[in-house]
């Protein structure tokens, strides 16, 4: 397929009829209207989001096209987004975030004048109860300079999916598809093109204004306990990823990935962990024990720090479940609870 634009950017939209329209005048800006593809997916949206989408196709025909699809997740409205995007490069702005413009407008120019794999930018979190913004992912690295990418990741680990752009051929030539139907799958998103990026690029200007704190975030504790077999399963199709990777891929990026499948098996802990009645917490967390010492985790990923901290043998936690419990419901995100908890650990360690 012929790369037309400079950019596309998939707007994953599921019942977005309240943010549409203040999120696409962020996208929208002459100075690169003619250089993107705005890709507004509607995930089977029962509102009037395709109505208000419509109505932006209708202004800016040559730069947005408005898809319509069955509910399937948003990792369904991401693989739409790549299997129809003809851009060079490729972003996800979901429909109830924004960008900063000016940056957004650097960012396409930037992509006009270089040729990388990977393209990272810090990124806001905007608070919706007080409306603060905090600029996230300030890396310590040299901006608008091209590296190898296997000598610079460990400097950036895995970022969230807001500091991203893809060059779309890697996307593309590599099938790369996350699961359908299911939260989590940023974690597939960011990491499974990892293998086959050779070149990345830091710039230091923010673009993506994510929203938090609204209460309907998969992240937020009590979701992620009602949904922890979705994140489970994420979690075991991440680690057959890691599994077969390709050969070719550089040992700092499989260092990497399974530095992020440590904090994905410590997250799912303390999810297990935070199951109100007793019996059923205690049956998971034992048959997620279970299974990870059926996969021999600890000869892949250093699991020894976790499981010697977290578990008994059989498959009791060592450190009292009520704090870590408390430690979940005295924060609203698992931002905040994996930071904790992070600490917990180095204390138990010293």
């Amino acid at each position: 397929m012929t790369m037309s634009k400079v950019l596309t950017i998939t707007v994953p939209s599921y019942n977005t009829e309240k943010y549409i329209d203040e999120c696409m005048p962020f996208l929208i800006d002459n100075r690169i209207v003619e250089d993107i593809e705005i890709i507004i997916v509607s995930d089977g949206s029962r509102d009037r989001t395709v109505e208000l989408a419509n109505k932006w196709q209708t202004r800016y025909p040559q730069s947005i096209r408005v898809i319509e699809k069955e509910n399937g997740g948003h990792g369904s409205t991401i693989n739409r987004g790549i299997l129809e995007a003809t851009g060079k490069y490729f972003k996800v702005i979901d429909g109830d975030d924004w960008v900063k413009t000016d940056n957004l407008v650097k960012l396409v120019d930037f992509l006009k004048n270089n040729d990388v794999d990977l393209i990272n930018n810090p990124y806001f979190e905007h608070d919706e109860v007080t409306n603060e913004e905090t600029l996230m992912m300030k890396l310590n690295i040299k901006s608008n300079f091209i590296n190898d990418y296997g000598s610079i990741i460990e400097n950036i680990k895995i970022p969230p999916m807001h500091t991203v752009t893809y060059r779309t051929k890697i996307l593309k030539d590599n099938s790369i598809r996350i699961d359908e139907k299911m939260f989590y799958v940023d974690v597939e998103y960011i990491t499974f093109p990892l293998p086959f990026v050779k070149t990345q690029v830091y710039l230091d200007f923010p673009v993506y204004v994510y929203r938090v704190n609204s209460g309907t975030q998969s992240m937020t504790i009590g979701n992620m306990v009602k949904n922890r077999a979705m994140h489970l399963a994420m979690l075991k199709h991440e680690l057959e990823f890691i599994k077969i990777l390709p050969s070719t891929t550089a040992f700092s990026v499989k260092k990497v990935l399974y530095q992020r499948f440590s904090e994905l098996v410590l997250a799912q802990y303390v999810i297990d962990l935070s199951i109100p009645n007793k019996k059923q917490r205690e049956r998971e967390t034992k048959e997620f024990t279970d299974f990870l010492k059926a996969e021999r985790i600890d000869k892949n990923v250093n699991m020894l720090m976790i499981s010697k901290i977290l578990v008994k043998t059989s498959g009791k936690i060592i450190f009292p479940a009520v704090k870590f419990r408390s430690l979940v419901q005295n924060n609203n995100t698992w931002r905040n609870v994996e930071r904790q908890v992070l600490n917990v650990v180095k204390r138990m360690k010293k």
